[in-house]
């Protein structure tokens, strides 16, 4: 979210964006031919919302967040704003020129600002990590059977995608926009110096699949001829692997975790050579990339309230790696989609986040988990006639090498600075929240915000993402959770006078969940205000107009420090999502809403004493039984 949500990891001195994904139906299952596609050239443009709309919500946004003063201050910056032939209007009129003229007004502008121009890392501050259940090993080759059936259920995804064999996803009765599903495999971020592109390797042309062990990369073709192999082929294959792999050369893989700027640079010296060349494009083109890893070690910290420890460390690995000395450096952060699987049985994915958003993600999670029973009776099949997978070797500079090992302490600075722990509250699930008739999520997002609000005694600027796929290229845009119905909700739960009975606390929080509703639905109808503003920020900057002092503004920069930064993505398993805060004294919360029980992903930084994932969910769990409370024993 460049401009949006600052995300600032203090010891690595980290600034980049995060953009995530919320309520959308996908499906694993029931897939039929040419389907994929067919309603992309029906969607509706994006549209432009109203300009005075915008900025009357842009005000209630922010009336909760600063204080008095400054909202006056800020109400008559926006009245200069909207004056006729002022900023605003010019601005806006720009972006309905430009809706004319594209697909979608915001989608290039988008790509860029929340992802290619950041000189960020990706790792921790733009990719998030998914953690599979935990699987059990029985035997030493285990984990390679496990690893060969998610090789193959993956090859058997794309090849849905392929012949454009996925159902539409759909929110309610709308399609939605497909096109990042286009991206999920066969595709990488490459740095650039100034801006970073995506590159998708063409249909069909790609053989092979990038396997990392031992901070090694190997090419591993999953053909023989044009016959796939054989999931015990696979395994004899990956064995291969294993009894070559020694760790000798640098870990060249730990450059995708540096400042792009500083990458791109590295990446230009490794093309200088014809070796490293031919091992980027083998890297760059592969279907995706498994890691092998070694078990990542046993957690420090006393488990929390409701905390799934297993769930804690699988998590860790799939987000950053738990550090060089772990298995940080066994990884391509680059590539979009990234799968780990490590000896003992930990599992899941990490992505990086420019293709996609979390549904296309989240549907191809859900298809290998749905594809991995009977995984223990594959046996390894002989292969002899096969080629051993070829380990990528190369010719480095002093220079290269030295950046190396700086971006690994520097790596490891970042992994250092991350509290991100896993929970589960059983209490109830959106079954329960359902048969309020009330929304499951604006539940869960008026449960942060008092769980905020105790902790830190003030309503955060808080960022939960709403999908804008119903329309052409369409990605995201922010549902704004605090708002003035939440703040007084929440001032009337904490209130020490309790001057609110039950029955006046049930209906603020009945008014608090409706707004958060009603927000949700503008936003995925195109008519939220974040996107909006930013265009015109834009437009500001690509005509070379001075910005108006409404994007300048103290309130403004404090309503994209997301304190909260959430999302939710429903699945029907133990999927625990997780990402970095996107500020330093902020927590990053992504929740799975489940029908008996709401799973739970919270980080924080260690370098900030103020925030901590234990406590806050200890406090979320205190939330939670306390609005349950409030609806089965008060009466209005």
């Amino acid at each position: 979210m460049w401009g949006l949500a600052l995300r600032q990891i203090p010891k690595a001195k980290i600034v980049a964006s995060l953009v995530r994904p919320i309520m959308v139906k996908t499906s694993a299952a029931h897939y039929r031919p040419l389907s994929m596609l067919a309603k992309q050239d029906s969607l509706p443009p994006l549209p432009v919302p109203s300009l005075q709309q915008t900025m009357d919500k842009y005000l209630l946004a922010i009336k909760p967040l600063v204080d008095e003063e400054d909202y006056e201050y800020t109400k008559d910056l926006v009245k200069d704003f909207l004056k006729p032939n002022g900023d605003g209007e010019v601005l806006h009129n720009k972006l309905l020129q430009r809706a004319k003229t594209e697909k979608n007004w915001l989608a290039a502008w988008w790509d860029n600002a929340a992802y290619f121009d950041s000189r960020s890392p990706v790792v921790i501050t733009t990719s998030p990590g998914l953690a599979f259940p935990k699987f059990p090993v029985t035997d030493k080759t285990g984990h390679l059977k496990y690893a060969a059936r998610v090789i193959s259920s993956v090859l058997k995804f794309k090849d849905l995608l392929d012949t454009e064999a996925i159902p539409v996803d759909m929110m309610g009765k709308s399609p939605l926009c497909m096109v990042q599903y286009l991206k999920l495999l066969c595709s990488c971020r490459i740095p650039q110096p100034v801006r970073d592109e995506v590159v998708v390797a063409p249909k069909g042309t790609v053989k092979h699949v990038l396997v990392a062990h031992n901070n090694e990369f190997y090419v591993l073709n999953v053909f023989d001829g044009s016959q796939l192999l054989s999931e015990g082929e696979l395994v004899a294959q990956m064995e291969k692997i294993l009894n070559n792999s020694e760790s000798l050369e640098e870990a060249v893989g730990v450059l995708t975790s540096a400042d792009r700027t500083i990458w791109a640079k590295q990446r230009k010296r490794l093309l200088k050579d014809n070796q490293n060349k031919a091992n980027l494009d083998a890297i760059e083109n592969a279907i995706f990339v498994l890691c092998l890893d070694k078990p990542p070690p046993p957690s420090t910290q006393a488990p929390s309230v409701m905390e799934m420890p297993s769930s804690s460390i699988t998590a860790r690995q799939c987000l950053h790696g738990d550090g060089t000395s772990c298995n940080s450096a066994n990884r391509w952060f680059d590539k979009i989609t990234q799968i780990c699987v490590s000896e003992d049985g930990h599992a899941g994915m990490c992505y990086e986040h420019s293709a996609a958003e979390g549904p296309p993600v989240a549907a191809l999670c859900n298809y290998i988990i749905e594809n991995l029973d009977g995984h223990q009776e594959i046996e390894p099949a002989q292969a002899n006639h096969l080629k051993p997978p070829s380990k990528l070797r190369w010719n480095l500079t002093n220079k290269v090498k030295e950046e190396i090992q700086q971006s690994a302490a520097d790596l490891d600075s970042m992994v250092s600075d991350i509290d991100l722990r896993c929970f589960v509250y059983d209490g109830y699930g959106k079954d329960f929240v359902k048969k309020q008739k009330m929304s499951p999520d604006a539940w869960i997002q008026m449960a942060f915000q008092l769980t905020f609000y105790r902790l830190h005694n003030h309503n955060p600027p808080t960022y939960e993402t709403g999908s804008t796929r119903k329309f052409v290229l369409g990605r995201t845009d922010t549902i704004r959770s605090a708002s003035i119905a939440s703040s007084e909700f929440v001032k009337a739960m904490v209130s020490p006078n309790k001057t609110a009975s039950n029955a006046e606390k049930l209906d603020l929080m009945r008014k608090a969940i409706e707004a958060h509703t009603n927000y949700t639905k503008e936003t995925v109808n195109g008519q939220a205000i974040d996107r909006h503003l930013l265009g015109m920020k834009l437009a500001a900057i690509e005509s070379g107009m001075k910005l108006h002092e409404l994007f300048i503004d103290s309130s403004y920069q404090y309503a994209l420090h997301y304190k909260l930064s959430t999302s939710q993505v429903p699945s029907n398993h133990e999927l625990f999502l997780s990402f970095g805060p996107a500020v330093p004294d902020g927590y990053g919360v992504c929740y799975n809403p489940q029908k008996g029980k709401i799973i739970f992903g919270v980080s924080s930084v260690n370098s900030n004493p103020e925030t901590n994932p234990g406590h806050f969910a200890a406090y979320l769990q205190r939330s939670l039984d306390e609005m349950q409370l409030l609806v089965t024993t008060a009466r209005l």
